[in-house]
This record gives structure tokens, C-alpha cells and sequence, in this order.
């Protein structure tokens, strides 16, 4: 998967070169109330690219300090978990040997004999 991503970023990333060298015009970008003078369409097209990868590493980051906080706090609930069921495994054998099974008297025997 790792490696059909990175053939895929970089035939984008040729494109993306490609067409901005074909295209070295000078534009004029609005956006708002934001109005810029003229500036080469390669520049604004390497500038949203960049906008745009800032933004999805921003929002894989958000996901990954998610993931990590969950997966530590699940980490400790089943360290805790462990822990318990330790614990009561040793107060069954404790039980289980102050409780010793009745034995029945030598002559009596069960069975069909």
C-alpha cells in the first residue's frame, strides 16, 4: 500500500511541476476580501499544494494523537484488568484450599463393586 501511495503522490507531483511550467503566466488571485497582484500561475498552483498538504498532515496528526491517547488509556484499563484478574485467581486458590473436599470413609465406597 506504502508503495502504490508513493508512486501515486509522485506522478501527481510531475503533473503538478509539468503544468506549472506550461502555464507561466502572470494571474491575479481573489479570495475574500484579498485581492494580490499579478503572480505566476505555477507559484499560486505550488502554494495550494503545499496549503493543501499542510492541511492533511494537520488532520492525520489530529488522528494519530487520537489514536495514541486512546490506545494508552485502553493500555492501561487492560493493565488494570490483568492485574484483577491475578488477584482474584489468587484469592480462589486460597479459598479452594481452605475448602478440601470431603473424603469418604475407607469402608464405604461408591460404585457398582
Amino acid at each position: 500500500m506504502r508503495v502504490f501511495m508513493f508512486i501515486l503522490m509522485t506522478v501527481l507531483s510531475v503533473m503538478l511541476v509539468l503544468f506549472g511550467v506550461q502555464n507561466p503566466q502572470p494571474v491575479e488571485v481573489r479570495f475574500l476580501m484579498f485581492t494580490s497582484g499579478p503572480i505566476s500561475l505555477s507559484l499560486v498552483i505550488i502554494l495550494a499544494a503545499i496549503a493543501g498538504a499542510t492541511l492533511v498532515a494537520l488532520f492525520t496528526g489530529y488522528s494519530g494523537i487520537r489514536h495514541s491517547l486512546r490506545e494508552r488509556r485502553l493500555s492501561k484499563l487492560q493493565a488494570e484488568l490483568e492485574r484483577r484478574i491475578a488477584q482474584l485467581e489468587k484469592e480462589n486458590e486460597q479459598l479452594r484450599a481452605k475448602a478440601q473436599p470431603r473424603q469418604e470413609p475407607v469402608g464405604q465406597k461408591s460404585g457398582n463393586g
